[in-house]
């Protein structure tokens, strides 16, 4: 008996299937295969599309992460994510005095900041930088003024740093030869001690004048002479009238005779009687005749 043909609409076929009808099996021969899914990423899944009759593949790579200037990325099949490598270069050791930012467009840190100025120093002064701080450590301090005479005064020379000390001890004053003099130190002046010898008492006739060179008086002046003197006076130096008071007065003339003459003599100091007997006589005899012109004589 002969098989019934079914149509090939009557096979149940895929869309990749083609049908033969065996006439000696009375079947129809169904020949093709799906097509084998294609090789999938791991982010894609396959669908097997009956209209096309092609694999429909989904799915698309995750995007790449973004990433800093220093970092890589590669993709993971395994994982199925991007594997991001590279760290950010470590931040270089910074002074005190500076601060870092990381640049991103040159990927490299940016360091910023200067070491503060060292400050001016006196000449007696040094700096060193304190790293703890951040600021200059100045040490030094200025000499001590020296002790000074009362007569100077000091000034600190910066360019040589020493003090200069100016001013000179006040010369002696001239000194009397009785004079001494010792500087003080208190007053700033010299002391003078020292007075001049009493001038020594004078006679009234003597003068006396300083003598800065033996540093005595010097007196001048002697009394008078005394005077030449009779023998009956005698003479005392007045000390107020400043002369000889001379006193005593010639012995009076003793009563001579008529015949009689007398002379002082000033060797005995006695007057010297002198006997004029017969020219007293011829005297009287004259005196009787009063005609006759009387001599005189002389005593």
């Amino acid at each position: 008996m002969g098989c019934n043909r079914i149509t090939t609409s009557d096979a149940n076929t895929a869309c990749y299937q083609t049908a033969t009808f065996n006439t000696t099996t009375c079947v129809w021969d169904v020949t093709g295969s799906q097509p084998a899914m294609p090789t999938l990423a791991c982010y894609q899944t396959a669908t097997f599309n009956t209209t096309t009759c092609v694999w429909d593949v989904t799915g698309t790579m995750p995007t790449m992460p973004t990433l800093a200037c220093y970092q890589t990325a590669s993709f993971n099949t395994t994982t199925c994510v991007w594997d991001v490598t590279g760290s950010q270069p470590a931040m270089p050791t910074l002074a005190c005095y500076q601060t870092a930012s990381f640049n991103t467009t040159t990927c490299v840190w940016d360091v910023t900041g200067s070491q503060p100025a060292m400050p001016t120093l006196a000449c007696y002064q040094t700096a060193s930088f304190n790293t703890t701080t951040c600021v200059w450590d100045v040490t030094g301090s200025q000499p001590a003024m020296p002790t000074l005479a009362c007569y100077q005064t000091a000034t600190f020379n910066t360019t040589t740093c020493v003090w200069d000390v100016t001013g000179s001890q006040p010369a002696m004053p001239t000194l009397a030869c009785y004079q001494t003099a010792t500087f003080n130190t208190t007053t700033c002046v010299w002391d003078v001690t020292g007075t001049m010898p009493t001038m020594p008492t004078l006679a009234c006739y003597q003068t006396a004048s300083f003598n800065t060179t033996t540093c005595v008086w010097d007196v001048t002046g002697s009394q008078p002479a005394m005077p030449t003197l009779a023998c009956y006076q005698t003479a005392s130096f007045n000390t107020t009238t400043c002369v000889w008071d001379v006193t005593g007065s010639q012995p009076a003339m003793p009563t001579l005779a008529c015949y009689e003459t007398a002379t002082f003599n000033t060797t005995t100091c006695v007057w010297d009687v002198t006997d004029h007997n017969l020219l007293c006589q011829h005297w009287l005899v004259m005196k009787q005749q009063p005609s006759i012109q009387q001599p005189v004589f002389g005593m």
